[in-house]
């Protein structure tokens, strides 16, 4: 008797494991997601819709072109929140326009940039160019002079990041107004960006003329350097670029 109760519990207990079993590798998951981490999910998904909604056209259009969603580039700065990228959702349409054909121009002239470091640069040549008060056309075209937008890039003379900035001339001008703190700073697309149309205001400002200014700018006669920053001034006018700030 007790062995027959025996052997009916052992047959029990590997049945309630089988049925276990195939509960977890089947509906496990699902059984996992609490209802708090279900609404958060939810939530989430609703902040990214309505986000999307508020996008001009033009960066769905632009977006559409790299072969991504206005969903990829809000998941992108949600999850980076410190990034320029959340700055896109104060600009008035004509500046989300004028970032959408920055972003697609960036790409068409340096293919190594990924879409999303373009965003960024885009975003952030139209946010430093109005708060330092420089031609929008001028910044764009300075960097693709200097770089082609590449955030990695140095010069034999240490000229470094997007709008080849140098560190050991500039480093207490770029810590006190900037934002910067070392050296690799430079190496981030914004506050690259950041650095370089500083300098232009500064220099604009202090020569009275653009020509004048990119001829600090450049550290070089300045008959070599503006015709291939006026020629890539008018190729980036040419994609739709809005002149001016």
């Amino acid at each position: 008797m007790i062995r027959r109760l025996l052997r009916d519990f052992v047959l029990a207990l590997v049945m309630v494991t089988a049925v276990s079993a195939v509960i977890y590798i089947y509906v496990g998951e699902r059984l996992a997601e609490s209802p708090v981490h279900a609404v958060s999910r939810w939530s989430r998904a609703r902040a990214v819709s309505t986000r999307v909604s508020q996008l001009d056209g033009t960066v769905a259009a632009a977006l559409s072109e790299m072969e991504l969603q206005p969903e990829d580039l809000v998941e992108w700065q949600m999850e980076n929140p410190e990034s320029n990228l959340r700055r896109l959702w104060h600009m008035k349409p004509a500046d989300q326009k004028n970032a959408s054909v920055i972003a697609l121009y960036i790409l068409h002239q340096n293919n190594s940039i990924s879409p999303m470091t373009a965003w960024r640069e885009a975003i952030s040549f139209v946010h430093y160019s109005r708060k330092y008060e420089v031609p929008l056309t001028l910044a764009v075209a300075v960097a693709n002079t200097e770089s082609h937008f590449d955030p990695g890039a140095r010069s034999p003379y240490g000229a470094a990041g997007v709008m080849q900035v140098v560190w050991r001339v500039h480093s207490h001008l770029l810590r006190a107004h900037a934002g910067l703190r070392v050296e690799k700073d430079l190496h981030d697309p914004e506050k690259g960006i950041s650095a370089g149309t500083l300098l232009l205001s500064r220099y604009i400002k202090a020569y009275g003329s653009t020509e004048r200014a990119l001829g600090r700018y450049y550290g070089g006669p300045v008959s070599r350097y503006w015709p291939k920053v006026a020629r890539n001034m008018d190729r980036v006018i040419s994609y739709g670029l809005e002149p001016g700030i």
